[in-house]
């Protein structure tokens, strides 16, 4: 619940920061701040080996991952509705289900299957693309979905060799690196910013390094598959608030696209339990 918490104040700061800053100002600042909260929690979980890393490559496709999606994340979350853009987004769990035989060797069943092909019919009916009024924004949220998917496939692979907490600060420690490179090569991308922003980008900061400890526990003390069911929360409340703090209605087949994608990924987290506990 507070990582369905966290996510959605991270909407609520994106959209209130809106066009004020540009992404590279945005992404700056949201990867500073979190390293001294993700570094703390690394130590504390940790101690000396806080920064100790078995699987360095599978470390490198995390961090370009991470930055694709974040990226195409936080572009979808300034240009579309809430709720859509969070829709789209969560539609990842049904490219992974779509890529885990190919990359895992995971057997898929019948139950699967079929709700991988309602979520993407979701998808469809959420972007409309016949309609020819799709636009650049839908393919944000479709890039962040699927650079997610593959994020998660990657995460899996990490998380059977290394403590995701050590993950975590490296991946944020690069992320700065990246941008810090960008804004020497190009300055004047990295904007000068007011008091009220400043403050709003250090709460930016601390909520993504809240968001990143609380998934990382929940999925320590609890089964996958619940956490993924209790994640997709964010989908309504995201459009919700949406509502009533920035005035965004979404439209009918946006509605109906959207249920799609909650009922198919919840169908799929449902055959995950069942497989798991017949192991």
């Amino acid at each position: 619940m507070l990582a369905v918490l966290f996510a959605v104040l991270t909407g609520i700061l994106l959209k209130k920061l809106g066009s004020d800053i540009n992404l590279v100002t945005t992404l700056f600042y949201r990867f500073l701040f979190s390293i001294p909260i993700l570094t703390g929690y690394a130590v504390y979980i940790r101690g000396r080996d806080f920064l100790q890393i078995n699987q360095r490559r599978v470390l490198v496709f995390r961090t370009i991952l991470g930055c694709c999606g974040i990226t195409f994340w936080f572009l979808s979350l300034r240009s579309m509705p809430f709720g859509m853009a969070t829709a789209l987004f969560q539609s990842s769990v049904i490219f992974v289900t779509l890529f885990s035989p190919l990359f895992l060797g995971e057997r898929v069943g019948i139950y699967r299957w079929s709700a991988v092909v309602a979520g993407l019919s979701g998808v469809v009916i959420i972007t409309d693309p016949f309609s020819g009024n799709m636009s650049l924004y839908a393919f944000y949220g479709i890039a962040a979905a699927l650079a997610g998917a593959a994020l998660s496939l990657v995460l899996r692979q990490l998380g059977k060799g290394d403590a995701p907490a050590s993950v975590a600060v490296w991946y944020n420690v690069a992320g700065f690196v990246l941008l810090f490179s960008l804004v020497v090569v190009l300055p004047n991308q990295l904007q000068s910013i007011s008091k009220d922003v400043f403050v709003d980008l250090i709460l930016l900061g601390i909520v993504g390094s809240a968001l990143q400890i609380a998934i990382t526990t929940a999925y320590k003390h609890s089964e996958a598959v619940v956490v993924a069911s209790m994640r997709y929360l964010q989908m309504p409340l995201s459009a919700v608030v949406g509502y009533f703090l920035f005035a965004e209605v979404m439209s009918p087949n946006e509605i109906i696209g959207a249920l799609v994608i909650i009922l198919s990924c919840l169908v799929i987290a449902w055959r995950e339990l069942v497989r798991i506990r017949r192991i």
